[in-house]
């Protein structure tokens, strides 16, 4: 995906050492997606160093001790004018910490330029991103949930990999299945539009291990083109309610190939916001773009109804 003009891989894409590398980590509470009343910092640890909690936190306080602050491989942090924008972000923000939306925030670790791009530890020392090799890391959260609240740590897994480059001999020949999911939703919902790919590697004899590496983190650069049609002769056709280039922003890939796009269907009431667009209530199609090697797909329409 990209952050603005930024290239990322989400962390359960199969990363690489040398890749810039999207950590998200969403803020739920009764059920919502709810901002922290603050996030003091994201650092990143070697997982083999740290097995247990207590190689990393202070048990009396539960945050990141000191001495821990020797083995940060890399830390990032809020800018002075707050959190950065996923769509003003650029290369030199890689130290600090990116809100997506409410309860979305994530973080950049940029192995392409860990030489020239410096943070701080606990400790006021600078350090260089030094998380290059391939491997299984932790990124420790620290947070304030609430005002009154003490600050606690959120731990998650990420590993970078050293088999994200393989060899072939022969032009690899994919074909790819897609998916919507939901079929019908109700006029006021914000629903996620997920479209899953079935990816299959056609060659006979390409080795199974290579063919296994394709069910993952295989499409790039996803968006979709959401289109109302209609059947009332007064109006157009066919409404287009969001472009590709509308949505490429903000559309979320997993592990196993499905597109995410978070989709209000509130604003398809907003009228005169989209013109011909008549009642938001009737039949839509997305049609989901995306790249898998050096091939640009468009599937077909995929409906649904909004009711």
């Amino acid at each position: 995906m990209k952050l603005n003009t930024v290239d990322v891989v989400e962390r359960h894409n199969r990363p690489g050492p040398m890749k810039k590398v999207l950590l998200r980590c969403d803020f739920i509470s009764n059920g919502a997606y709810t901002d922290p009343f603050d996030i003091s910092s994201v650092s990143l640890f070697r997982k083999a160093q740290n097995v247990s909690p207590s190689t990393v936190l202070d048990t009396s306080t539960e945050l990141i001790t000191d001495s821990a602050s020797s083995s940060v491989k890399w830390r990032w942090v809020e800018e002075a004018g707050g959190y950065i924008d996923p769509d003003t972000y650029t290369d030199a923000d890689a130290p600090y910490i990116i809100k997506f939306s409410t309860g979305r925030y994530g973080v950049v670790l940029d192995g392409v330029n860990r030489l020239t791009t410096a943070t701080l530890d606990r400790l006021g020392n600078t350090i260089y991103n030094s998380a290059s090799g391939a491997g299984h890391y932790i990124d420790v959260w620290t947070v304030k949930m609430t005002e009154d609240s003490e600050y606690r740590v959120f731990i998650n897994p990420v590993e970078l990999f050293s088999d994200s480059f393989l060899t072939v001999t022969q032009p690899v020949t994919l074909r790819a299945k897609n998916k919507l999911q939901p079929n019908q939703v109700r006029l006021g919902e914000v629903v996620d539009l997920k479209v899953t790919t079935d990816i299959t590697v056609t060659n006979r004899d390409i080795d199974q291990t290579i063919k296994n590496l394709f069910s993952q983190s295989v499409v790039d650069s996803p968006s979709f083109r959401i289109v109302k049609h209609n059947e009332d002769s007064n109006l157009p056709a066919r409404v287009e309610v969001s472009g590709y280039a509308e949505t490429a922003p903000l559309i979320r890939t997993t592990s196993d190939n499905t597109m995410i796009l978070n989709f209000n269907t509130s604003s398809l009431t907003a009228s005169p916001g989209i013109e011909g667009l008549g009642t938001g209530t009737g039949t839509y199609s997305v049609e989901a773009k995306y790249t898998i090697l050096n091939e640009t797909r468009v599937s077909p329409m995929m409906y649904f109804t909004v009711r």
